[in-house]
């Protein structure tokens, strides 16, 4: 599992996921994805490249998503593998993270203006 952590603005950080988000994929990148929870008020998640999700990832989802909703910011997932997406509406994690198809659509739905 690989984590890009990448800035788009002030407080706006796009995080892209790559790989399978099990128990090895949730512990290789939990500590990175934490840290730009930590930096971030908007955290766009691209999981373009995640083809699979345990249980274990949609809690560092969540885990990450309840951090930033503590200090007044969200989170917005976009791009999913149709089975990690079916994954994440059929468990509910839609009706705390919203789920985008684009990335534009997700900086939009978090109230940020994209950029072209």
């Amino acid at each position: 599992m690989k984590i890009e952590r990448t800035p788009l603005g002030p407080d706006i950080v796009l995080v892209c996921l790559e790989g399978r988000l099990d128990i090895a994929g949730a512990a290789a990148v939990e500590p990175e994805f934490k840290a730009a929870c930590e930096a971030a008020r908007v955290l766009l998640v691209d999981l373009s490249r995640t083809p699979f999700m345990a249980s274990i990832g949609i809690r560092l989802l969540l885990a990450g998503a309840k951090g930033l909703h503590r200090k007044g910011g969200t989170m917005a997932l976009f791009a999913c593998d149709p089975q990690v997406e079916k994954v994440l509406r059929s468990t509910g994690v839609d009706q705390l993270i919203s789920i985008h198809a684009t990335r534009d659509e997700a900086l939009a739905a978090a109230g940020v203006t994209p950029s072209t």
